[in-house]
């Protein structure tokens, strides 16, 4: 193998090393993999920015779970959840609706809202999750403020038929039932997945808001009540291969998600009836015509989306309907050069009665340019890209970003990349913020983000050992920040603020093998100083007061740790994730305090035949059944546990 050939491996991605005459890829065990998951493609015009992909092993062994608790458990974000029911997201201590969910070419937040429930996204569903750091919209458009999440389908191509059916039960009766079949003959291939998911939430917990002062008694155990789940779901593909690297790939995904809202511990002591339901049923349909068979490449995509939201079975439910269509056109310059240029558009109706009458419809156009250049051997990669969106009725800010990474140092068993990265962002305010009646602003402005990355990874393989320490520093300047404030008689919204986000980002993974074993280990720290600059009303003392201090809801710090022990059909692993207090408004006196959550998971696989394979594992969560809160005032459970099994036949 040449070192022309070695390079291109290495800056794709692949760690190559040599030794005696000898060229070793890295395995695929390692933490995280430097690609970002959207649709089915990665994305080669995002060079320095931060963007990784859960290790395979780890995604397969958390499959049960919702993607709240894989991300809690393995990256270094904030999570603020609710037993179940609300699980919110909060990149870099950015806000929920700063960070996009995308599925095929759509962006899964909610357009009233502006954000998704991270609890009720199955990762059974899935093949792959990309995790993007930092403000991304020079790719992703709207939303991206904070960083993107990718949901991954992998083409697997199948002739014949294969598939799988899980079992899991669970602490508080949990339950899920899950399918997997696909069906093919190499060119064509149908792909359907479900999932029903069910859980009761009935666990115990401490309740300090319990008094008895003739006994001088103050707490006492008590039982979660109305928090139930019930969420199904089901992905249907057909993708087509017309020629190899010339595919159509459609994609369908229904979902129907119900729940009863948690109750606070205060009201959870006296009320025993179900009091307050949240239903979501969405539909979601995407279709891709991909074609780089050619010098010139070429992709259109097309699909929509319809989202109804039902409270406590309201006979006027909060409907947004949208169709969007994407294309771009992409070609090499010469040898280490490409350029790609597209379109994103999208229509969006809702259906709101509290809405202006007058809001029929959005158009919501983006262009963007990209750009990609190699240099001095293919060591220095750059990409510059540039995008402008339309909004009907309002002004979008220009977005560019520009990245660029270095191969800085490459032996026979190490290597050592620099990357960095510049990037603007923006996000429209959502519907709820500008048309709610009352309250709602139609004059806001765009929140507008602009972002400093610069990072290094070091990687080193010897053929039985490997491993990565990744180390990235980022500077985000979030401006125009939407807040609801209290006015009187209503709460309304309004640009209220500027926030200054930065920190550093320490994640380390291990792979050894030994004595026909595998031991894998990784580490993650994440250090996010977060606070105001500014405030709308600079000569009100509470808001005053509130410039410099650490935002609610984001840790200061947070740090977590796993290992693995694998040793031919069996496997057995621990994880560990500490966070610090935090407040939780803007009083000195509401904060959450800190707690540490040890889990553990063991797992074994059994071959009847190559072609049926059977798979247990289990899991326990919260180990040292702490008693802590994630979202002020509400209560989470203590020790549970989870076993599945796992029928597979080809």
């Amino acid at each position: 193998m040449k070192l022309y050939s070695i390079i291109l491996l290495i800056l794709a991605g692949k760690g190559v090393f040599a030794t005696d005459n000898k060229y070793y890829i890295l395995p695929d065990t390692v933490h995280v993999e430097e690609v970002v998951v959207s649709g089915n493609s990665i994305n080669r015009y995002q060079v320095g920015a931060k963007v990784e992909k859960i290790e395979a092993r780890i995604f397969d062994a958390n499959s049960d779970a919702s993607l709240d608790e894989v991300l809690f458990k393995f990256t270094p974000v904030s999570i603020k959840t609710m037993a179940g029911s609300f699980s919110m997201i909060r990149f870099r201590g950015t806000s929920p609706n700063h960070t996009s969910v995308n599925f095929g070419g759509l962006n899964i937040n909610s357009l009233t809202l502006g954000e998704t429930n991270f609890g009720n996204v199955p990762v059974y569903l899935f093949d792959e999750l990309g995790v993007q750091y930092g403000s991304s919209s020079a790719v992703n458009g709207s939303g991206s403020i904070g960083g993107a999440i990718h949901l991954g389908l992998k083409s697997h191509w199948v002739n014949g038929i294969k598939g799988e059916v899980r079992l899991t039960h669970g602490s508080f009766g949990e339950q899920l039932t899950g399918f997997k079949y696909y069906s093919g003959n190499g060119k064509f291939e149908s792909v359907t997945r479900g999932y029903w998911y069910s859980k009761e939430n009935n666990f115990t917990f401490f309740n300090p808001n319990y008094r008895d002062v003739e006994a001088g008694i103050r707490g006492k155990t008590d039982v979660q009540k109305n928090a139930n789940i019930d969420n199904k779901g089901i992905i249907q593909e057909l993708n087509f291969k017309i020629a190899p690297n010339h595919f159509v790939k459609s994609k369908v995904w229904i979902e129907n998600d119900w729940h009863l809202i948690q109750q606070n511990m205060a009201t959870n002591l006296k009320d025993t009836l179900p009091r307050e339901t949240l239903e979501d049923q969405n539909l979601r349909v995407w279709i891709d015509y991909e074609n780089n068979r050619n010098i010139i490449k070429y992709k259109l995509g097309a699909g929509g989306a319809r989202d109804l939201s039902r409270y406590n079975n309201t006979l006027q439910p909060i409907i947004t309907n949208r169709i969007e269509s994407e294309g771009n056109i992409e070609f090499n310059i010469s040898d280490n050069s490409s350029v790609k240029a597209g379109f994103d558009f999208s229509r969006i109706t809702p259906e709101v009665k509290s809405y202006d009458e007058l809001l029929e419809y959005e158009d919501r156009i983006d262009l963007f340019l990209q750009y990609r250049h190699e240099l001095f051997n293919n060591k220095l990669r750059t990409t510059l890209n540039l995008r402008k969106g339309y909004v009907t009725g309002f002004i979008v800010p220009f977005t560019p970003a520009w990245g660029l990474s270095y191969l800085l140092y490459s032996g026979e068993k190490t290597l050592l990349k620099l990357n960095g990265n510049i990037s603007y962002s923006y996000r429209v305010p959502t519907f709820n913020d500008r048309f709610w009646k009352p309250g709602g602003n139609p004059n806001l402005k765009p929140e507008k983000g602009f972002n400093y990355e610069l990072g290094a990874k070091y990687s080193y393989c010897d053929g039985a050992k490997s491993g990565n320490i990744k180390l990235n520093w980022f500077y985000m300047d979030i401006d125009n920040w939407v807040l609801w404030k209290p006015g009187g008689s209503f709460w309304y919204a309004t640009n209220a603020e500027r926030v200054i986000s930065q920190g550093v980002e320490l994640q380390t993974d291990v792979t050894v093998n030994v004595f026909n074993s595998e031991i894998n280990g990784g580490l993650v720290f994440s250090y996010n100083p977060v606070s105001r600059k500014e405030v709308l009303n600079m000569q009100n003392i509470a808001e005053a007061k509130l410039i410099g201090r650490q935002m609610e809801y984001v840790p200061l710090y947070t740090g977590s740790a796993f290992v693995s022990y694998n040793i031919r059909n069996w496997s057995i692993g621990y994880d560990v994730r500490f966070n610090p207090w935090q407040y939780t408004d803007g009083t000195e006196e509401n904060f959450i305090d800190g707690y540490l959550l040890f889990n553990a998971n063991a797992g074994y696989t059994l071959n009847i035949s190559p072609i049926h394979i059977i798979k247990f594992r289990g899991h326990i969560n919260n180990i040292l059944n702490t008693n802590y809160q994630s979202s002020y005032g509400y209560a989470m459970p203590g020790r549970s546990y989870r076993i599945s099994i796992t029928y597979n036949f080809n």
